[in-house]
C-alpha cells in the first residue's frame, strides 16, 4: 500500500518530486490512521490521520467530482472523533509534510479554501513556504541596507545559551523550546550580545527534498526589538544563506513564513500556500 500511497502523491502534487522513502518519512505513514477508497484496482481517495490532524488529503485527479474527497474527510473525522478528540486540524503544525491545506493563490489572497469551506472548516490565518536555488545566489549582488559595523555573525554553541534564549524571549518566548541546538544556530551579535538569531539545517529532510539535491533550512529568524529596522535580520539571514551555498546546499528552504516581501529581498520565491483550517466535531 505504501508505493499505491506514494504514487497517488505524486499525481497529485507532481510539484514535488521527492523519493517514496523521503515521503513516507515526512508523512511518518506508520504512525498514522489511514483511510483508503478504491474505484477498481485504482486508489482514488487517500486519508492520514495522527491525533487530531488529517495529515493528508488525496484524490486521484481522474476520480474528482464524484463526492469522494467529502467521503474520505468524514471517515478521516470519525477517527478523529472516536479517539476523543472534539476537533480536526488540517496538517499541523508538527507535521513534517504539509501543515495546512495546501491551496491556490487566489484563494489564499482572501483566506479562503473552499473545498475544506463547504465542508465546514474555519480559518482565520495562514502561511507561505519559500525557497531558492542556490546556484543563482551571490551575497555581494544583494540589494540590501547596510548593517551597522559593530554587528558581527556566526554560529554559537552550548556556552552562549543563556544570552540566546534571553534574546529569543525577547521576540517570542514560544520559541524558546525550538532552540534545543539539535541543529546549528546562527546568530548576529553587538558587544557581544546576541541581538538575532536563526536555527539553520544544512541536510534538512523538507518538502522540497528530491533525494538528490542537498536541502539547507532557515527557521526561527528573529531580532531583539531596539536592534531592528537597521539591516540586521536581512544581512544575517543573507550571511546564513551564503554559509548554506558555501557549504555545499543546492537548495535554501524558509519555512512558516509570512514575509514574503521581506525574504523576497534575498532571492526567496513563494512557492506553497497553507490555510490553516479547523472543524469542531459533534
Amino acid at each position: 500500500m505504501n508505493t499505491e500511497v506514494y504514487e497517488l502523491f505524486e499525481k497529485c502534487f507532481p510539484e514535488f518530486p521527492m523519493t517514496e522513502e523521503i515521503f513516507l518519512r515526512l508523512l511518518d505513514l506508520e504512525h498514522c490512521h489511514t483511510v483508503t477508497r478504491c474505484d477498481g484496482d485504482t486508489l482514488a481517495g487517500f486519508g492520514a490521520v495522527q491525533g487530531d490532524c488529517i495529515r493528508l488529503l488525496c484524490v486521484h485527479p481522474d476520480c474528482r467530482g464524484r463526492g469522494i474527497g467529502e467521503e474520505v474527510l468524514r471517515r478521516c473525522e470519525k477517527i478523529i472523533s472516536e479517539q476523543g478528540y472534539d476537533k480536526a486540524v488540517l496538517g499541523g503544525g508538527s507535521s513534517e509534510l504539509f501543515i495546512g491545506a495546501v491551496t491556490p493563490e487566489e484563494q489564499w489572497n482572501d483566506m479562503h479554501n473552499r473545498f475544506f469551506e463547504r465542508q465546514g472548516y474555519t480559518a482565520r490565518d495562514g502561511c507561505i513556504e519559500m525557497k531558492m536555488s542556490l546556484a543563482d545566489f551571490r551575497y555581494d549582488a544583494l540589494d540590501i541596507p547596510h548593517c551597522p559595523g559593530d554587528v558581527t555573525f556566526g554560529y554559537i554553541d552550548k556556552s552562549d545559551k543563556d544570552g540566546l534564549y534571553s534574546a529569543v524571549q525577547a521576540v517570542d518566548p514560544e520559541w524558546v523550546r525550538y532552540f534545543t541546538f539539535g541543529s546549528p544556530i546562527y546568530c548576529a551579535k553587538r558587544d557581544g550580545r546576541i541581538v538575532g538569531f536563526c536555527i539553520v539545517d544544512e541536510h534538512a529532510d523538507t518538502i522540497i527534498s528530491t533525494g538528490r539535491n542537498n536541502v539547507g533550512m532557515i527557521g526561527c529568524v528573529g531580532v531583539v526589538p531596539e536592534a531592528r529596522r537597521q539591516g540586521v535580520g536581512l544581512a544575517m539571514v543573507a550571511n546564513a544563506t551564503e554559509n548554506l551555498r558555501r557549504n555545499g546546499c543546492d537548495d535554501a528552504f524558509i519555512h512558516y513564513t509570512y514575509l514574503d516581501w521581506w525574504y523576497g529581498r534575498l532571492g526567496y520565491k513563494t512557492f506553497l500556500r497553507y490555510w490553516f483550517g479547523e472543524k469542531k466535531l459533534a
